[in-house]
């Protein structure tokens, strides 16, 4: 499981694509509500067809990953 970098995630506002390292199969995943100051939590990317834990974000918003 990767941690991905605060700055990187930052830099990319309109979410990622990524790969499942499980299933091999293709889904994306932006941060919403990530407005709040301070109280950042770890939140996971888990892969929406199979459930596979990919990577991880520190964040005051919440992770949507959807099919694609």
């Amino acid at each position: 499981m990767r941690n991905l970098s605060y700055f990187n995630h930052m830099s990319d506002n309109k979410g990622t694509k990524e790969t499942c390292e499980k299933c091999r199969k293709e889904f994306a995943w932006k941060v919403y509500s990530d407005n709040y100051p301070g109280g950042k939590d770890t939140e996971f990317i888990d892969c929406p067809y199979c459930g596979a834990r990919n990577a991880s974000v520190k964040t005051s918003g919440s992770v949507i990953t959807l099919k694609i």
